[in-house]
């Protein structure tokens, strides 16, 4: 009898099985069926002799071997369903905390007229106030400009990078600026602001009741509960 091992087939976001045939004594091949947990129909089959040039010739492996072979791939296509699927969860279970925290119980709180409150294993229940801010990819330069006409300027970074050759390392050391007059290299200098800074600056003129534009750094509040978890007794 021939052997078909099942392995997996990763593409774009698709996770499925492929038949690997090894050829009984005549030149017959065995084929099992492809399957796919994202619906796919078309059967991925190696031939033989591709595989020998890929893995190695299979015709001296023992059955054990073999079967050791395509228990452990078939192994490997489970856990990257499982993963698959694990991730999944984990993304809808983010997605229902987020309406818990930003939404359902702060109406609720809202609704009872309290903000805060201590839980019996005396975890403590807060509504806070959310700031969110990001820098859209069409508002770039604008927003950056925005803050240095408004003194913010030192919360861009600004990284100059030029490539250099063999035996030319010395010249990293140099100072950006002399680089197009000295070595006539041009570098690329790219702005940015990192995103904890931008909130953390932004947030803080919010509270002292400075508004920025919101077109430029796509500012929203919104509630968020807050939990810290009591110490256990």
């Amino acid at each position: 009898m021939g052997k078909c091992l099942v392995a997996s087939v990763v593409g774009s976001s698709r996770v499925g099985e492929m038949s690997i045939c090894v050829p009984k004594v005549g030149g017959e091949k065995l084929v099992l069926p492809s399957r796919s947990n994202k619906g796919g129909n078309m059967a991925n089959i190696i031939d033989f002799d591709d595989l020998k040039k890929d893995s190695g010739d299979l015709k001296n492996l023992q059955d054990s071997e073999l079967q050791k072979l395509s228990s452990n791939i078939q192994k490997q296509l489970d856990y990257d369903i499982q993963i698959e699927e694990l991730e999944e969860t984990l993304k809808e279970l983010k997605r229902e905390r987020a309406i818990l925290s930003e939404d359902t119980i702060p109406q609720q709180m809202q609704e009872l007229g309290i903000s805060d409150t201590t839980m019996a294993d005396g975890s403590r229940v807060t509504i806070k106030e959310g700031f969110h801010c990001r820098i859209p990819k069409d508002k770039i330069e604008e927003a950056h400009t925005y803050l240095r006409e408004n003194e913010l300027g030192d919360i861009i970074k600004n990284q100059v990078t030029t490539s250099f050759g063999t035996g030319e390392d010395n010249m990293a050391g140099d100072l950006a600026g002399h680089i197009q007059d000295q070595y006539g290299i041009t570098p690329d200098v790219k702005e940015s602001v990192h995103p904890s800074t931008l909130k953390a600056t932004l947030k803080k003129r919010h509270e002292e009741g400075l508004s920025d534009p919101d077109d430029l750094f796509g500012i929203f509040i919104r509630p968020e509960t807050k939990i810290t978890k009591g110490k256990k007794q």
